[in-house]
């Protein structure tokens, strides 16, 4: 069951959300606070390059009062890239001409924001936020996806990891004139 699929069948049928961007530090590290942490501290002054350079932002997708959520959490996938879309950008939005809703491989995203030319610290930075993305979605029950949602030439780009029911990662905004 991918995450809005168990969000529709949730018993709470007002939950409440919240899409975080930047995301604060929590004061109690649990273990996704520890991952919030780290992307957050690799995010700072790290920039995407297209044609403007764009900041990189901590995203946290998380919901509260899904009884299915907290029941299943390790059964839970991403959602499609158009389910993520309609997410990020209402229903309306995604039934446009021009709108594009893509889920790629998160190694395609790293492999731009690598290979950007930028000094020294920023490539040190990306290789950083790609190691931590390859080490946290090598443990059982997580995935990551690269998702870019919009209208050309200003795509939104979302590099999520679905950990322990939430959806973390990192956004930013691709100019491609």
């Amino acid at each position: 069951m991918d995450y809005f699929e168990a969000l529709k069948t949730s018993d709470d049928r007002n939950p409440s959300f919240y899409a975080h961007s930047p995301v604060p530090v929590p004061k109690d590290i649990s273990n996704i606070g520890s991952v919030i942490s780290y992307i957050k501290a690799t995010c700072d002054d790290l920039y995407f390059t297209s044609d403007s350079d764009e900041p990189v932002e901590v995203y946290q997708l998380s919901a509260v009062g899904l009884s299915a959520l907290e029941a299943d959490s390790d059964k839970l996938s991403l959602p499609s890239a158009k389910d993520f879309a309609v997410f990020v950008a209402g229903d309306i939005t995604t039934k446009e001409e021009g709108f594009m809703a893509e889920k790629l491989p998160v190694s395609r995203f790293f492999s731009k924001l690598c290979g950007q030319q930028v000094s020294e610290r920023q490539k040190r930075l990306a290789k950083s936020l790609e190691s931590a993305f390859a080490k946290l979605t090598s443990v059982p029950g997580t995935e990551s996806a690269y998702y870019r949602i919009g209208f050309l030439p200003n795509v939104e780009v979302y590099v999520v990891m679905l950990i322990d029911g939430q959806i973390v990662g990192i956004k930013t905004l691709s100019v491609e004139t």
